[in-house]
């Protein structure tokens, strides 16, 4: 699993209105396993966003925006084309990449147990030998938003703890007890853990 532990910004990314937006675009890259061939991101520079522009665009996602970052536009431009190609990257799954980065935090029994599927269904999804359902798809995708935001704060058995630790946010109940089963991204009760591991990203990871 590719960890974020940013330790240099470069400029204009050190702006703070770029700061924000930049940091959640490269988690939401890291989340739909656009950075797979990275162990650790600790510069955040614009050749790192360019490269996820690249691959956002060789997966047909945000493409007008990816265009824009590549073009090496003007702060205010530059703004808007993160903040756009973060958004395109939030509502667009990758189940096959996707399952390919929670398989290196989570073991495929645990995360089945979450996303409602049995491992040999998990297994033939990542290798594309058979379609991910709709629902299925939606929680693999928001499970891994929701890890690539924890992956700022926790290695991979803090994440792996993270879901079944109680907590007071949650009215004491663990992250995988609120969820339950059957379970879709705009329950209320699945964005307040949503909320939770995004406070602990900081800032550009809500949304």
């Amino acid at each position: 699993m590719t960890l974020i532990r940013i330790a240099s910004v470069e400029a204009p990314l050190n702006r703070p209105a770029l700061l924000g937006p930049a940091v959640g675009l490269v988690r939401r890259a890291l989340a739909v396993g656009l950075l797979r061939d990275r162990e650790l991101v600790e510069r955040l520079d614009m050749e790192l966003l360019r490269g996820i522009a690249r691959e956002a665009s060789l997966a047909g996602i945000g493409q007008d925006a990816a265009i824009e970052l590549l073009e090496r536009p003007g702060p205010a431009r530059l703004g808007r084309a993160i903040g756009r190609l973060g958004e395109a990257l939030a509502e667009s799954p990758l189940p096959e990449r996707e399952l390919a980065q929670l398989a290196d935090v989570l073991d495929l029994d645990d995360l089945g147990e979450l996303v409602g599927a049995s491992p040999v269904s998990l297994r033939r999804y990542a290798a594309g030998t058979r379609a991910v359902p709709d629902a299925i798809a939606g929680r693999i995708h928001w499970l891994a938003l929701v890890t690539a935001d924890l992956a700022g704060a926790y290695n991979r058995l803090g994440i792996r703890r993270w879901f079944d630790r109680p907590r007071s946010q949650l009215d004491g109940r663990s992250p995988r007890q609120l969820l339950g089963r059957d379970w879709h991204a705009d329950q209320p009760r699945v964005e307040r853990v949503r909320q939770l591991a995004a406070a602990l990203a900081g800032p550009g990871s809500a949304g």
